[in-house]
């Protein structure tokens, strides 16, 4: 559960701000999810784009959206597979 003190200070931000927290909190999953495949000898496709403060900025929503949406999808790809795997592993 998330901390409310964390929440207020997450809606404080700026909506560029806010962009580019999703987008860290994004890339540290995916580096957790690198290290799990690199420990399970899995081959590792997973690329999370870095949201850029100064050149992202002028994004719309719509562009955001899709930007944030490609990499849940990659990282919820990713999940399966490794869930996949070590579940055949485990039998």
């Amino acid at each position: 559960m998330m901390n409310n003190k964390l929440l207020e200070a997450f809606n404080e931000l700026s909506i560029n701000d806010k962009r580019d927290k999703i987008s860290n909190e994004l890339i540290v999953i995916g580096s957790l999810i690198n290290y799990i495949e690199k420990k399970y000898n899995i081959d590792n496709h997973l690329k999370i784009k870095n949201y850029n403060l100064s050149k992202d900025i002028n994004k719309n929503e719509g562009e955001i959206l899709t930007f944030l949406y490609e990499d849940i999808y990659n990282i919820e790809r990713e999940i399966i597979t490794i869930t996949k795997l070590i579940m055949e592993d485990n039998k």
